[in-house]
């Protein structure tokens, strides 16, 4: 791109690529763009440029992927003795599509679409209602049965299908001329393509113990019930609400309100977006782009929610314009970052923060009565319903803008309350945490009447 002229504090003349001047204009337009840690704004600033030359401007014309397809087993391997057609899904202003394009592009794009509500539905009724399930019709005594990890091990078997399928479908895809595959090769360490299908594997199983947890306490919610009820006796309309609410409630409430009212909610909403696009996309003439560019982070948002969620990371990139010219650019990589504190906000506080603490609450009420074995289990799912609000936060917090900066901190401070009580429990000699905005301060102990002797070491019933 040409350079242009700027000056610094001191009026002294800069020479700085186009792009980076309009990169700088993000913060100039949106006032939620603006940096928050002044100490991160430099690093904050070379990884969003680093993001859109990878991703943007050196990703477009690679003739070497064409060569390649990449499958979630094999990695990377040759099509070249016998090659698979390169579908563009969108088309640029100087290469736009022909009819017989325009006709592949919106299959192409329909390939990707179709399956993630059906998909999406399939998981959740697999992991949320099996878990449900499992934890409603057990021994109280003893916990869920063997059984019921059926459904999660069903669900990561389909799971692991579909990846695959839309895997090796994404490497033989391009947008804007810029190639899927080369922007799957450039996520590393913890974003890396295996690494992410890994995670969502084991996220897939942590959905399930939750609403194993949930189901659980639907059924043996009474010897828990009256310490839970107890601490928040002195609470005026809180201590009435919990009181008549009870931990089975609580567990019920959040249950409904997170993954199936909030999660399904925002699954509807960008549905309804889908299809406006598909109405306007469907009336494109030869010679014209798709004009898909600005869904691209919706449908990766889509996928998400599908548990889909390496495909959404590669949509994401792919979100990502090619050029900083103009102002729409700009606020293409603007909406992008709004679309990515939704979807962490959705995913993450109607489901593990709230997951977090319940069971953190679960814990310290049965505490004294249980073995290491149990404690360590309860630990292990409180870890599993917390790793993902932790890092998505920290992903938020190094792009150092208010809006994500903002986002995460909510997500750090609502889960504060769940980590200090799963603490607690293991400090505080009554094993309970007040209730209140006081964190690590210890319930006395006998103010709150002992729920029984299980040193056996099986659960309360």
């Amino acid at each position: 791109m040409a350079d242009v002229e700027v000056m610094d504090s001191k009026r002294t003349p800069l020479r700085r690529s186009r792009s980076e001047v309009v990169l700088a204009s993000l913060q100039d337009r949106h006032w939620g763009a603006r940096h928050c840690f002044p100490c991160l704004q430099t690093v904050a600033e070379k990884a969003l440029y680093r993001l859109c030359k990878e991703c943007g401007e050196e990703a477009v014309d690679d003739d070497r992927y064409d060569q390649y397809d990449f499958s979630l087993f094999k990695g990377a391997y040759s099509v070249e003795e016998n090659p698979t057609p390169t579908v563009e899904i969108n088309g640029t202003p100087d290469m736009p599509l022909d009819e017989e394009q325009l006709k592949q592009a919106l299959t192409r794009f329909k390939a990707f679409y179709t399956p993630l509500i059906p998909l999406g539905c399939a998981l959740y009724a697999m992991t949320l209602g099996g878990g449900f399930l499992s934890g409603y019709y057990c021994e109280c005594k003893k916990g869920p049965g063997l059984w019921g990890f059926a459904f999660p091990a069903v669900a990561i078997v389909l799971l692991v299908y579909w990846l695959e399928k839309l895997t090796v479908l994404l490497s033989q895809t391009e947008i804007e001329k810029r190639p899927f595959l080369l922007l799957l090769k450039t996520m590393k360490g913890m974003d890396n393509y295996h690494m992410l299908s890994f995670l969502t594997c084991l996220d897939v199983f942590s959905k399930f113990t939750r609403a194993q947890f949930v189901g659980y306490m639907q059924h043996c919610h009474g010897p828990v019930d009256q310490p839970f009820q107890q601490a928040y006796k002195q609470h005026g309309t809180l201590g009435w609400f919990m009181g008549h609410l009870g931990i089975a409630g609580l567990s019920a409430l959040s249950f409904l309100l997170g993954p199936l009212a909030i999660q399904f909610g925002y699954m509807f909403w960008l549905r309804r977006k889908f299809q406006v696009e598909f109405e306007e996309a469907q009336e494109k003439q030869a010679g014209q782009t798709l004009d898909i560019t600005d869904s691209l982070d919706d449908l990766g948002a889509l996928a998400e929610w599908a548990m889909l969620k390496p495909i959404g990371k590669v949509m994401e990139l792919a979100s990502v314009p090619i050029k900083l010219t103009s102002q729409e650019d700009v606020d293409r990589l603007w909406d992008r970052t709004l679309t990515q504190c939704l979807v962490a906000a959705a995913r993450n506080i109607p489901d593990g923060i709230l997951q977090i603490e319940l069971q953190s609450w679960f814990l310290c009420i049965v505490f004294p009565g249980i073995d290491w074995t149990i404690k360590a289990q309860l630990l292990f799912n409180i870890v599993l319903a917390g790793v993902g609000v932790f890092g998505d936060a920290v992903d938020l917090l190094l792009a150092n803008r208010r809006v994500t900066v903002g986002t995460a901190m909510l997500l750090l401070g609502m889960m504060l309350f769940g980590v200090s009580r799963t603490i607690m429990a293991f400090y505080c000699k009554s094993s309970i945490e007040s209730v209140g905005v006081t964190l690590f301060h210890c319930v006395p102990v006998g103010k709150i009447t002992p729920i029984g002797n299980y040193t056996s070491g099986t659960l309360p019933g």
